[in-house]
């Protein structure tokens, strides 16, 4: 107890230990069984625990009328402690663990795993090994194939990191640890934990060459950032797509939607506005849980939207609330008349569980009705019971005709807002959404602007900066961001991308569709594949793929690898991958007088021109050095989706990029020679010219602080007379200087603010004026009062 009071931490319960002895003693320390349950975890959860744990143990809230006592507060607290820890299996890998621990941890288990199946194991003896480490059983076609992934290191460091991230993510969650007011998103740890694993990603790209059968190579780091691993090239082709829809639905005179779709209250674990604890919250359910349930609503809502004819096409975004839990932005484009229909098929999904929270009142299906209607007869109510099953309101009687104020009612669950063609384009509405969700810049590089999901005090609101947790997000929970709806695959539209139909002479459809892909032209490549209807099935070109799947490492069928697109019809092929690649470990190619490029990264054969002159003169070298100093302007203000460019214009820059390399380092030194001799000349006329501009700057300044210590002198100075006047005898001391200067003694003119003369009047001051009216006054009142004594005699 002294102790206790020494440290500044006694509690109420420690007060009335001491008064009364027969009460437990109750300190914020917890007990020796308590710190054990804390070492379980990292030391930054252990604390959060910790704190949770003492809040629970000196909880002062009432259970009825009672306070708690502060041993089944204890016991509470231990409890919930206890259970925390059954989550996490004792001989799982530590949520603290290094990637150095989880590599040695996952060869250790597969060694283990390995003797168990030698030993002659069975499905049932792997489930609880694996059970043992908190992990399922592998997902395999056949049992060969889950003996050989349980005896893979490989797949116990993959599934490791998974279970892993997420079990500290959902664990994080729950202790408060994810929010605007704590950390965005997801936590902290999920952030590094995202940036370490794409360091980690970017050293074996850039380690690991791929060489082709002509003797052409490529690192796999430049292959990722000419691909859909570029987060400016995805945020590009995205919006391209996007605007291509647009176009299709502005031509057809079609209605835009924007909507939002947000889960139940018990997937949230916090408030949005002030972080706070939200009571509905289940306790349990994660942001994955909550993708899956949003997803199965997606689901119901695109099978409906089939059964009753209504053709949509756009986007879908998954992001996340400021806590983790996902909801869902759409943009999609639809006839006109279609409009009502797809707004209540979507709000009668979106709400259908726990409706009642947003007091909606109706059952599901007739068969509810009709036991809700036994329940109210057998309890006395009148009429058969197919008329009291006819009076239950049904959900699919409530949404053919819901009501004005029902849209308002549904609001937060599920959000309507018609695209206004007038006040721009539709595509604006979701292109914010689609930026922050991958870097959070514009075209231009510069960013797209706050992230108001943060805290107003927050620093970073930037969503550049948001943007990395956003990825994270999406990473440790396996979360689809996008998802295009209606229209031609993709696929295909990358695979066209690739080929080269004008020097293979590819006709018709196939040579439209290519054209179309190769500049960029989703609205024409859509109406080539068919139209935004048409079935995708049905659509002209497919992608070409081997007719053997090749076998995976597990020894079982894996994909069919895609060389091109067919055109269905007339069996025409574009081979749109024609080079063999093998992948090697650090082997480069030097030397060359080309790199050329190849169907690996989206563009066609390049013939570099070498320098052929045996020696280059001095007018050369200036006209190097101009060309160079275009060509380094242009590579700064271009935009980085170069391979949205026509193939003429891609192809003029793709030669002036090779021409730089291929002039040799001894042009570049002489260049770099010039430039600097140039550049000597010119930075000693800027530091002399900085230097005159500092000491004109240095001279106003002192010129400006004099005039500003002279007006504070002044203000001193009439300050200290307006005190000194106030002080009395001032007007003395006035006095007796004026007699001995020989002057007369100055008076202060009265204020020309109390003088008012009327036209024709007296010029004295107004109270001089009312005194004289109230002497006159009185002396009338005198005067009437004697004469009435009087009586009018005298």
């Amino acid at each position: 107890m002294q102790q206790a009071l020494m440290q500044g931490v006694l509690r109420h319960d420690d007060l009335q230990a001491i008064k009364y002895p027969l009460l437990p003693n109750a300190t914020w320390l917890p007990d020796s069984q308590a710190r054990h349950y804390f070492g379980h975890f990292p030391r930054h959860l252990a604390r959060a625990i910790r704190r949770t744990w003492l809040a629970m143990r000196n909880d002062k809230s009432k259970r009825g009328c009672f306070w708690e006592p502060v041993d089944q507060r204890h016991d509470t607290a231990n409890a919930w402690a206890a259970r925390l820890v059954e989550l996490f299996p004792a001989e799982a890998l530590a949520m603290s663990a290094s990637e150095v621990d989880l590599v040695d941890f996952a060869k250790a288990r597969a060694a283990e795993a390995d003797r168990l199946l030698l030993d002659g194991a069975d499905r049932g003896r792997l489930e609880a090994f694996f059970q043992r480490y908190g992990l399922p059983l592998p997902d395999g076609r056949t049992d060969d194939g889950i003996a050989r992934r349980a005896a893979c290191s490989l797949w116990w460091r993959r599934n490791l990191r998974r279970v892993n991230g997420r079990r500290v993510e959902a664990l994080s969650i729950s202790l408060g640890l994810v929010q605007r007011h704590r950390a965005l998103y997801c936590s902290h740890d999920s952030v590094q934990r995202r940036q370490m694993q794409k360091r980690r990603n970017r050293a074996l790209l850039e380690a690991l060459t791929a060489i082709n059968e002509l003797g052409e190579s490529f690192t796999l780091a430049d292959v990722a950032d000419m691909g859909m691993a570029n987060p400016a090239i995805r945020r590009a082709e995205l919006m391209v797509r996007i605007a291509g829809f647009e176009h299709i639905a502005v031509g057809l005179g079609y209605a835009g939607e924007f909507i939002t779709v947000t889960a139940p209250s018990h997937f949230h674990p916090f408030r949005a506005k002030s972080g706070s604890k939200n009571p509905n919250y289940d306790g349990h359910s994660t942001p994955r849980d909550a993708a899956q349930y949003l997803g199965g609503v997606w689901g119901r809502i695109m099978a409906a939207l089939d059964r009753a004819g209504i053709k949509i096409f756009g986007f879908r975004v998954a992001e996340p609330h400021h806590d983790g839990t996902p909801h869902y932005h759409g943009l999609f484009f639809m006839h006109p008349d279609h409009v009502a229909g797809f707004r209540s098929i979507v709000a009668r999904y979106a709400v259908r569980e726990c409706r009642e929270e947003l007091g909606l009142d109706y059952v599901q299906t007739k068969a509810e009705a009709r036991a809700v209607a036994r329940q109210r007869k057998d309890a006395g109510q009148a009429g058969t019971l197919t008329d009291i099953a006819a009076a239950i309101q049904t959900e699919a009687g409530f949404w053919s005709r819901p009501g004005r104020g029902v849209w308002q009612q549904v609001s937060a669950r599920v959000h309507f807002k018609a695209i206004d063609w007038s006040k721009g384009t539709a595509a604006g509405y979701i292109a914010k959404y689609i930026s922050k969700n991958i870097d959070g810049a514009r075209q231009d590089g510069h960013s797209v602007g706050e992230d108001y999901e943060t805290a107003e005090d927050a620093k970073g609101r930037d969503a550049r900066l948001t943007a990395q947790r956003v990825d994270a997000w999406a990473a440790t929970w396996g979360i689809r961001q996008f998802q295009q709806v209606g229209g031609p695959p993709v696929g295909v539209w990358r695979e066209l991308r690739r080929f080269d139909y004008q020097q293979q002479g590819a006709e018709d459809v196939l040579m439209l569709a290519a054209s179309a892909a190769d500049t960029g032209n989703w609205r024409r490549f859509v109406e080539v594949m068919g139209g935004h209807e048409m079935r995708r099935a049905d659509m002209p070109l497919q992608m070409a793929k081997d007719s053997a799947p090749a076998t995976n490492r597990y020894g079982e069928p894996g994909q069919r690898r895609a060389f091109g697109v067919v055109e269905v019809s007339s069996g025409q092929l574009a081979v749109t991958r024609m080079h063999e690649w093998t992948i090697k470990r650090g082997e480069t190619v030097s030397g060359r007088d080309s790199a050329p490029w190849t169907g690996v990264n989206n563009s066609t054969e390049l013939q570099i021109p070498a320098n052929t002159a045996p020696e280059a003169t001095e007018e050369d070298h200036l006209r190097w050095m101009e060309e160079m100093d275009a060509s380094d302007c242009a590579a700064a203000i271009r935009p980085i989706d170069d391979s949205y460019l026509p193939p003429a214009q891609l192809k003029e820059r793709q030669d002036k990029e090779r021409w730089r390399m291929a002039n040799g380092e001894a042009v570049l030194r002489r260049i770099r020679q010039a430039r600097d001799a140039d550049l000597t000349g010119f930075m000693a006329s800027v530091n002399a010219w900085v230097k005159e501009a500092c000491i004109e700057a240095q001279q106003v300044r002192a010129a400006t602080l004099q005039k500003l210590a002279l007006k504070a002198s002044q203000k001193r100075v009439a300050k200290r007379f307006a005190e000194v006047a106030a002080q009395p005898g001032v007007e003395q001391i006035t006095d007796i200087k004026a007699a001995a200067l020989g002057k007369p003694p100055r008076r202060e003119r009265p204020n020309a603010s109390r003088t008012w003369k009327a036209p024709g009047g007296s010029s004295k001051s107004i109270a001089e004026q009312l005194a004289a009216a109230a002497a006159a006054a009185d002396q009338w009142t005198a005067s009437v009062n004697s004469i009435s004594r009087t009586g009018g005699r005298g």
